[in-house]
C-alpha cells in the first residue's frame, strides 16, 4: 500500500450537482457569476454558506419566454432554483426577473454549442443577488425534460468545502483507471501486456477531523468479482480555514492482473467508506469501467449495448484559425499484430446550423518526437509524418452520429512507434463530440505518464498535450483489426464495416472502405430469415445508402457479398 499525504489546500469545489432523480445525478460543468469581477452582487460561491440546494424548474412554461427577457414573470419561482435560455437579453437582467419572481438560484443553458461562457453582469449585474451559474447547451438538453416534469427535485450549488461535519469523498480525476477505456484484445494477450493500477485521491471536505475511514476497489466482469481489495484510510485533518480544503491522501490499491483477459465490459468502482455517516455520501462510489474488444480503440465511453461511441459533450477551439485536429496517442510493443483501418467520431451544431455539406477528414501520422513521457522537455509535435488522410462529406444532418471514416488503405502498425489518429476540420461550426464522464488526470499525470488524446491548431503550429483537458475525453475510436499475414489470400482480408447511425430508423449508412465492385446485400433478422436482398454497386470509399423504414423494430445481420466470394457482415439495431 503506497500512501501520499498532502497538508491543507485551496480547493474551491464549486459544483452544480443534480441529486434526485438517480439517473441524472452528477456533477455539470458550470462557469458562475463572481462578484470578485466588480460587475456582480451575486454571493461568493467559495464560502458554503451561499451555497442552495432546491428543485429545478423553468422561468415559463413551454412556448412561453424562457428567456425571461419580458419581465415581470408570470410564474412563481418561490424557494426554487430557476432555470432560463441564454439569449435576448443580458446575463444579469435573466437573473433579476427570476430572483424577483422569487428564485433563490439561477441556471442559464448555454444557447450556442461548447461549453459554458463566462458571463458579464450588465445593467442588472449588481442588483443580483442569488448565485447565477451557466452550464453547456448539451447538458441542458439532458436535463431539459426532466426539468419540464418537474422531477429534478433537489439540486445542489455551491461549494461543498466545509459545508459538513463529516464528509470524505473524491472526484472523477481523483482515481486511477485503465490507461484505455476499451483497449484491443490482441495487444492484450495476457499479465505481462495488459494490467490496470488502482488507486485513489481521498479528502476531507468536511469541517471534522476524519478517522477510522477505509477505501476499497471491486472489479467485475459478468457480475462475477475478479479482483478486490480494501484498505485503511489514515487520519484526515480538517481545514481551519473556511474556503480550503482539509487534508488529502492517495491511497494505492494494487495492480489487477489476470492470466488472460475475455472481450467484453469490465465494472470497476471504488468505495470510500467513512467512519461516520457522510454529509455528502454522493462523491463516496466512483466508477473507473474499462472493457476489452476486438477492435475498438478509445479513451472514451463505448455504450455497453450498442458498441457506439458516448458523447455528452461537444467541443471546438474558442478561438478558431485555420483548423484544427483532436487525436488518439497510440504505443504498443506489440503493434505490429494490428492494423489501423479508420476513425469513428460524431459532431453536432447549434441551430440554425447543420453538418450537411461539412468535410471532415481522419489522418495518421508517425510521432517521431523523442521523449520519454509527459515530463520530458523533448515531448513535441514537431517531428510528424503524415501516412494517409481519408475525407468524408457530410451527406445529411447526421447529428450526434456515430461515423466511420475508413484510411485508403489499412495501416500496418509497428512495434513501440508512436502514432497520432487524428479527427480533422476546417469547418468553425462543428463541435466534435467528447466523453465529459471519464477524467485522466491522475491516471495519466501519476501514473502512466504518456500523453493521450492531444490536439493541434491552426495547420499544427500549436498543439497541447491533453487537448481540452484530462477530464474531456474525444469521443473518437481507432478501429484495429488483426494484421493480414505475407500471402494472405484476398478474400479472407476483409474490411471492416461500421454503419451508422445505429440504431437507425429509416436510412442506413454503410461506408465501404476499400472495397469495390458488384455485390450482392442480404438481411436477415437476428433467426437467420432473410427479410430483404439487394443488387448493389461502389468504387472505393463510397458510402451505399439502404432505406429500412419499412423494417420492424429489432436486430438485424447486414450481409455483403461480392463478386469475388468474399463476405462482410455486420449488425443493425432499427429502433424507431
Amino acid at each position: 500500500m503506497i500512501m501520499i499525504m498532502l497538508g491543507t489546500v485551496s480547493f474551491a469545489q464549486i459544483i452544480f450537482q443534480v441529486q434526485a432523480p438517480a439517473a441524472l445525478a452528477g456533477n455539470y460543468g458550470l462557469t458562475w457569476a463572481d462578484p470578485a469581477g466588480g460587475d456582480w452582487a451575486t454571493p461568493d460561491l467559495n464560502i458554503g454558506a451561499n451555497s442552495v440546494t432546491a428543485a429545478l424548474q423553468f422561468v415559463a412554461a413551454p412556448g412561453g419566454d424562457t428567456t425571461a427577457c419580458v419581465p415581470p414573470l408570470a410564474v412563481s419561482l418561490t424557494g426554487k432554483i430557476a432555470v432560463v435560455y441564454r439569449g435576448a437579453c443580458q446575463f444579469g437582467s435573466k437573473a433579476l426577473a427570476a430572483q424577483n419572481a422569487g428564485a433563490i438560484g439561477v441556471i442559464i443553458i448555454n444557447n450556442v454549442g461548447g461549453g459554458p461562457v463566462g458571463m458579464a453582469g450588465g445593467a442588472d449585474g449588481l442588483s443580483v443577488t442569488v448565485p447565477l451559474i451557466m452550464i453547456s447547451d448539451i447538458d441542458g438538453a439532458i436535463l431539459r425534460d426532466a426539468i419540464v416534469a418537474g422531477t429534478i427535485t433537489q439540486a445542489f450549488i455551491g461549494t461543498k468545502l466545509g459545508l459538513f461535519a463529516d464528509d470524505l469523498g473524491a472526484s472523477a480525476g481523483d482515481i486511477v483507471r485503465a490507461r484505455r477505456f476499451s483497449n484491443i484484445a490482441l495487444l492484450s494477450q495476457d499479465s505481462t501486456e495488459f494490467s490496470v493500477q488502482t488507486g485513489i485521491w481521498v479528502r476531507n471536505f468536511g469541517n471534522q477531523d476524519q478517522a477510522g475511514a477505509s477505501v476499497s476497489v471491486d472489479i467485475q466482469y459478468g457480475g462475477a468479482p475478479v479482483y478486490s481489495n480494501t484498505t485503511s484510510v489514515p487520519s484526515l485533518t480538517a481545514s481551519t480555514t473556511p474556503g480550503f480544503q482539509g487534508d488529502s491522501i492517495f491511497v494505492s490499491l494494487g495492480t489487477f492482473t489476470q492470466a488472460s483477459y475475455a472481450n467484453g465490459f469490465y465494472s470497476m468502482t471504488y468505495t470510500i467508506t467513512p467512519a461516520s455517516a457522510d454529509g455528502d455520501p454522493s462523491d463516496n462510489v466512483l466508477s473507473a469501467n474499462f472493457m476489452m474488444t476486438d477492435s475498438i480503440y478509445s479513451y472514451g465511453r463505448i455504450d455497453q449495448a450498442t458498441n457506439e461511441l458516448l458523447s455528452p459533450a461537444g467541443y471546438r477551439p474558442s478561438t478558431f484559425g485555420s483548423d484544427y485536429e483532436n487525436c488518439l496517442a497510440f504505443e504498443d510493443p506489440n503493434a505490429s499484430r494490428v492494423s489501423a483501418s479508420g476513425l469513428t467520431f460524431s459532431a453536432v451544431t447549434s441551430a440554425p446550423d447543420i453538418l450537411t455539406g461539412a468535410v471532415v477528414s481522419a489522418t495518421a501520422y508517425l510521432w517521431n518526437d523523442a521523449f520519454v513521457d509527459i515530463d520530458d522537455a523533448g515531448l513535441g509535435f514537431t517531428l510528424l509524418l503524415q501516412l494517409d488522410e481519408a475525407a468524408y462529406g457530410f451527406a445529411g444532418d447526421y447529428q450526434d452520429s456515430n461515423i466511420f471514416i475508413p484510411f485508403t488503405n489499412p495501416i500496418v502498425l509497428a512495434d513501440n512507434q508512436r502514432y497520432l489518429f487524428c479527427f480533422k476540420t476546417s469547418n468553425a461550426q462543428l463541435f466534435l463530440g467528447f466523453d465529459n464522464k471519464t477524467d485522466y488526470r491522475t491516471t495519466q499525470n501519476d501514473v502512466y505518464k504518456q500523453a493521450s488524446f492531444p490536439s493541434m491548431t491552426d495547420a499544427q503550429s500549436s498543439a497541447f498535450l491533453s487537448g481540452f483537458g484530462t477530464d474531456l475525453a474525444p469521443a473518437l475510436s481507432v478501429t484495429m483489426v488483426a494484421a493480414a499475414p505475407v500471402g494472405v489470400d484476398e478474400k479472407e482480408n476483409k474490411t471492416v464495416i461500421n454503419a451508422y447511425p445505429n440504431p437507425v430508423k429509416d436510412v442506413i449508412s454503410i461506408p465501404v472502405g476499400n472495397l469495390t465492385g458488384n455485390a450482392s446485400l442480404e438481411i436477415m433478422d437476428i433467426a437467420g430469415k432473410i427479410v430483404k436482398t439487394q443488387k448493389v454497386s461502389f468504387v472505393t470509399n463510397d458510402v451505399l445508402r439502404v432505406d429500412v423504414s419499412n423494417m420492424s423494430n429489432g436486430t438485424y445481420i447486414f450481409k455483403l457479398t461480392l463478386d469475388n466470394g468474399s463476405a462482410n457482415t455486420f449488425k443493425v439495431s432499427v429502433n424507431k
